[in-house]
């Protein structure tokens, strides 16, 4: 029972714990700036984007920042700050404001005399102004601010070193009270280098007319530009543009005091950087934002730097050299050698590599092109001892053949002088035996020609690749073995559908016939007389190419010797050497084509080759047998 009242006891103090140990969201801090002009005026933009980053990187807390614009160059009424009054007053009436921050004298006016009433219990913080404009100003305690330090002769010093001829200098400053105040400064700077330096201060001319001006000044004459918001027409102005127009104009070399400017014409100088004093801006509106109590109501930071355009200084013939030290140059033509060193060494190294790649690889196609040259002679010199091996094998049935007409030949002769001797002479009968003999004789010369056709030693650019038809090589090497098939007592049938046009060499196609065919009448010699039968195919394959077929009625090729019999020195017989099969299957692949054996159903052996077909000729869309005929 106990402990039954104490457990509500015990989940009170745990519950109570835990929300103590859950840190507190962070509350919402609400800032305004107050700009006297646009904060779109780059000077300002720059200011604002520092300001902004700075602040909400280093504060724990949420920001919210508000922007308001005065806009005084272009609203200046004596009545506006009134109006202003009313219209922040009801904008902010539902926000509770944590800190406004002044940014430019007449900004800080305006909280200095307002701010309780627009922004009630808000801490007043002001930038943008230096130490002269704080003059007589009455500054409450909880009022501080970040002082900028405007100077002007330091970079009136810079110029006069860079151009120590210098006899005139030309101020350039615009007509808004904003413009006149930095100039009232300027003048006073100036004051001290009148007795050695002639001044010139153009601020009340329209800027066409100023422009003018400056493009007629006299050598030696340096410019210094310092604001320009209004020109003297009342014509209203940025004024980094201000101080583009004005460079483009002057036949000067012109000097600024912002780092706004750098990079719109101006040479450089001692430029005083307004993205820097935001910087500083929002670290002191962070301390307020803490609570953190400041010794120093009004800082004063230094962040002048000199700056220098490196396209000005060549326009002007400024060398490097003659800059004071510590000076920073912006927009450097960097030379691409310093700006990309390592990767042109990196990329020169890989071009080089690649080069070294390119020429070995230049080498090795120009071996390979070397030993595929000396590979194909060898191979045509393989061919033609082939040729010569198998005209050899047929030397016999060859110069049976040639008996035939050339005996005929001598008959006939004999016949006509046996006729010449009778009186008369039978004219007819020995024009016909003319007749016979010159047929004879035309049969032994295209024996004499195919044979020497066959013999005959071809280089390789005696080779032509033409377009005929495989049945013609068929008929030719047919021709050609006729006599050896009547000696060894073999039928040859040739079955032939076409035409079929190939591509190629035709004696070299004859020769892959003539071996396939030779070698299938060796594998019948063993068979009886009536069973050896020879039979030449050729036929359409798959549609694109040509089958040509070799078939014998011999006892067939073992299973384990199908897939060697076209191996370079692998022979069956006693007395092969392994090169007749070899070589037709380098003829046909030098063709284009396939070559394969295979054991036929009923006995004997199919030795098969395909080459590309290059077209057929159809008959109603069928090809059509061209012959069929049997020796």
């Amino acid at each position: 029972m106990k402990i039954r009242a104490a457990l509500p006891v015990l989940l009170t103090g745990l519950i109570v714990w835990i929300v103590s140990s859950v840190p507190a969201v962070s509350a919402t801090r609400h800032v305004v700036l107050l700009f006297d002009e646009r904060p779109e005026l780059p000077g300002l933009a720059m200011l604002e984007a520092e300001f902004v980053r700075t602040l909400t990187s280093v504060s724990t807390d949420r920001i919210e920042v508000y922007r308001e614009a005065m806009d005084l160059s272009r609203f200046g009424s004596d009545t506006y700050p009134a109006v202003l009054h009313d219209f922040l007053r009801t904008k902010y009436s539902d926000k509770k404001i944590d800190v406004a921050i002044g940014v430019i004298g007449p900004a800080l006016d305006f909280l200095l005399k307002y701010g309780a009433e627009v922004f009630p219990g808000a801490s007043i913080i002001f930038c943008g102004i230096d130490r002269k404009e704080i003059g007589d100003r009455s500054l409450p305690p909880q009022v501080r601010g970040v002082l900028v330090k405007r100077e002007f002769a330091p970079t009136l010093d810079v110029a006069l070193w860079l151009h120590p001829q210098t006899t005139q200098v030309i101020v350039v400053a615009g007509n808004s009270d904003f413009d006149k105040r930095l100039l009232d400064q300027a003048r006073q700077e100036f004051s001290a280098y009148e007795d050695r330096i002639s001044f010139t201060y153009l601020t009340t001319l329209p800027m066409a007319e100023l422009r003018t001006n400056l493009s007629r000044l006299p050598p030696h004459t340096i410019v210094l530009f310092t604001t320009l918001f209004q020109d003297g027409a009342s014509e209203a102005f940025i004024p980094h543009d201000a101080v583009q127009r004005v460079s483009e104009a002057a036949n000067a070399p012109v000097y600024g005091f912002l780092d706004q400017f750098l990079g719109r014409g101006i040479v450089g100088g001692n430029l005083y950087s307004l993205a820097a004093h935001g910087t500083e801006a929002a670290k002191l509106v962070s301390q307020v934002l803490m609570g953190a109590a400041s010794r120093t109501p009004l800082l004063e930071p230094s962040s002048n730097k000199l700056q220098f355009d490196w396209r000005e200084m060549k326009r002007w013939s400024i060398s490097e050299a003659s800059l004071p030290a510590g000076s920073e140059i912006q927009f450097r033509d960097v030379d691409l050698w310093d700006q990309y060193r390592w990767q042109l060494i990196l990329g020169l190294a890989l071009l080089l590599i690649e080069a070294a790649i390119i020429a070995q690889l230049l080498v090795e196609r120009h071996r390979r092109r070397i030993a595929e040259t000396l590979s194909r002679q060898r191979t045509l010199e393989a061919v033609h001892l082939n040729r010569t091996a198998t005209a050899s094998a047929l030397a016999a049935s060859v110069g049976h053949e040639l008996g035939q007409p050339l005996t005929a030949i001598l008959n006939f002769a004999a016949a006509a002088d046996i006729n010449l001797s009778k009186q008369p002479p039978n004219i007819p009968l020995l024009k016909k035996i003319i007749d016979e003999i010159q047929q004879s004789g035309r049969r032994a010369a295209e024996i004499v020609r195919h044979t020497r056709t066959l013999l005959r030693k071809r280089e390789e650019h005696e080779i032509e690749y033409q377009q005929f038809d495989i049945g013609d090589v068929i008929d030719s090497a047919v021709e050609f073995l006729q006599p050896e098939a009547l000696k060894r007592g073999v039928s040859i049938s040739v079955l032939k559908s076409g035409p079929l046009i190939v591509r190629g060499d035709h004696v070299h196609l004859e020769q892959a016939i003539l071996n396939l065919a030779v070698n299938a009448m060796d594998a019948m010699a063993d068979c009886p007389l009536g069973r050896r039968k020879l039979e030449l195919r050729a036929s359409l394959g798959n549609g694109s190419e040509v089958e040509i077929s070799v078939n014998d009625t011999g006892t067939g090729i073992s299973e384990k010797d199908l897939n060697n019999v076209f191996t370079t020195f692998y022979t069956t017989k006693e007395e092969g050497t392994g090169l007749g099969l070899s070589i037709t299957r380098t003829i046909v692949e030098n063709h284009g084509g396939k070559i394969w054996a295979e054991n036929a159903e009923g006995g004997g052996t199919i030795l098969k080759f395909t080459l590309p077909l290059r077209h057929t000729v159809r008959s109603h869309d069928q090809t059509v047998p061209e012959s069929a005929e049997k020796v």
